[in-house]
């Protein structure tokens, strides 16, 4: 998605992090992925400070840094990328963040 957003003008990060009960798993995600691969540690515990934060789940920031959309896993958005309609949920949600941060 980030290559193909790129392609179309579109500037985009994405970053993921390993939660720290899975540091063993990290190499197969990493890969998997051409993004970076954060390592959540046990002395940090970062899911633990997401809002309802769980796998799978995306947060998708703007560019001043704030929080622009939640896509819960289970939610009522789909957000499996296996599926044509989950890539499609996250890549519209990008788009519009992106359409916000523009002047």
């Amino acid at each position: 998605m980030r290559i193909e957003l790129k392609k179309a003008g579109h500037d985009v990060a994405f970053v993921t992090i390993n939660k720290a009960d899975a540091a063993d798993s990290k190499s197969a995600l990493t890969s998997q992925i051409s993004f970076p691969v954060l390592q959540d540690l046990e002395t940090v515990m970062a899911w633990d400070y997401a809002f309802g934060g769980h796998k799978d789940d995306f947060f998708i920031y703007g560019k001043d840094g704030k929080l622009f959309d939640f896509l819960a896993n289970d939610g009522e958005r789909d957000t499996n990328l296996q599926m044509s309609n989950g890539y499609q949920v996250l890549r519209s949600a990008v788009l519009k963040a992106v359409a916000v941060a523009k002047p």
